[in-house]
């Protein structure tokens, strides 16, 4: 009895089935990790593969080795199915450490590296040389002290673009947009698209932000590019941080409301609303002639054009949501300097009036033509709504 009962749990691990795991720290926090009664290193490192490891629920124990500080140390259920790579990675947020899977391959029958993504550094003035990564080719260095390998061959270097004090004439943009901008010459749409190819092939949403930084510090980008990379990132906190440090970076930034639509919650795009009213454009672009923004203390200038306004409105038409209305709406003003009949139409698209009269009072500072604000009266159903208007706008001591 004895002899078959050995043999049938020896006949179950071998039909059980092996895989691989390879485990990566997304902080670059060196670590080592004790999986099922052995240490996988001998000192801490960024990386680690367990081959032949058996299929099913594997008892791990992480030690993580700050740079400053003790030793952090939690354990984690890690799961391996048999015949293929599991791929865990060790991230940080708000101050706690976790491990999750962010990818699962067949193994490869044949001898090669297992493909693994690098870790993230966390930028600082002199960071230690990073970790080296087995992954195929590319090098896409987005900080002059950090460089990240990604997937094919070809190779982006420069270093970051730095924006000097805007000169009394500056250089000729080759863009036909006319408004407030904050460069001058877009990239073009094919380096754009491979652009943003090389931050699709990026798994860790960490290493995608700061790829996506490094894209907008070495170009001009559009607005819709600015929202096109943020939709690529994972988390709403890293878009959140990207569409406010690309702003600094676009060309058309009256169009900046469409960034806006990357987000999943209405509280984020308040939060990037609140931060562009502290900003202001380096440039008014005007064809191939930019100019220095106007003086702040007098009418908001140039007038936001009429294509680029149908647009945004017909973008505020479209949503459905009245809340999402109202912010779009407030986005517009606070990148663009509006018309009283521009203001007007946009109070029409909202459909509470409460709402009207909020945003009536909101864009006044953004007026273009204040002496004509009377015209935004007509978007009222109520005479209540324009004695209210009227009484803010004597706040304001008519401006």
């Amino acid at each position: 009895m004895t002899c078959r009962w050995v043999g049938w749990i020896a006949g179950y691990l071998l039909a059980q089935g092996t895989g691989d795991l390879v485990v990566v720290s997304e902080t670059g926090e060196p670590f080592r990790l004790y999986l099922n009664g052995e240490w996988l290193s001998e000192a801490p490192v960024t990386r680690v593969e367990a081959h032949e490891v058996p299929e099913g629920v594997q008892k791990a124990t992480f030690y993580i080795y700050p740079s400053e500080g003790k030793v952090v140390q939690f354990r984690k259920s890690l799961h391996v199915e048999a015949g293929y790579v599991e791929y865990y990675a060790i991230r940080k947020r708000k101050g706690q450490y976790n491990v999750v899977l962010y990818n699962r391959t067949l193994r490869q029958e044949e001898e090669t590296p297992l493909p693994t993504p690098p870790p993230s550094l966390p930028p600082q003035p002199s960071p230690p040389t990073p970790p080296s990564s087995q992954t195929q080719g590319t090098t896409i260095i987005f900080n002059p002290t950090i460089q990240v390998q990604t997937g094919n061959g070809t190779q982006i270097s420069a270093p970051p673009a730095v924006h000097s004090p805007p000169p009394s004439s500056p250089p000729g943009g080759g863009s036909s947009y006319s408004g407030p901008c904050n460069c001058l010459t877009p990239m073009s749409r094919e380096s754009f698209a491979q652009a943003r190819s090389s931050l699709l092939r990026e798994p860790f949403d960490e290493i995608r932000l700061e790829i996506a930084k490094g894209i907008a510090r070495q170009n001009c980008l559009l607005a819709q590019d600015v929202r096109e990379l943020a939709e690529l990132l994972n988390f709403e906190e890293n878009r959140l941080e990207f569409a406010e440090f690309a702003y600094d970076h676009t060309h058309d930034v009256s169009n900046y409301f469409t960034v806006g639509e990357a987000f999943q919650f209405s509280s984020t795009r308040e939060r990037l609303m609140q931060f562009l009213q502290s900003r202001k454009a380096r440039y008014t672009c005007s064809g191939e002639s930019p100019t220095l923004p106007p003086n702040p203390s007098r009418a908001c200038m140039p007038c936001m054009n009429n294509s680029d306004f149908m647009r945004a409105l017909n973008t505020l038409r479209a949503t459905a949501s009245e809340n999402a209305r109202l912010e779009i709406a407030r986005q517009i003003a606070t990148t663009n300097c509006l018309s009283a009949e521009q203001v007007r139409d946009i109070c029409r698209a909202l459909s509470a009036e409460p709402n009207r009269l909020e945003f009536a009072k909101y864009a006044y500072s953004r007026s273009c033509d204040p002496q004509n604000y009377f015209i935004v009266n007509q978007a009222f159903a109520s005479t209540l709504s324009q004695e209210e208007l009227a009484r803010y706008i004597q706040s304001r001591g008519g401006r």
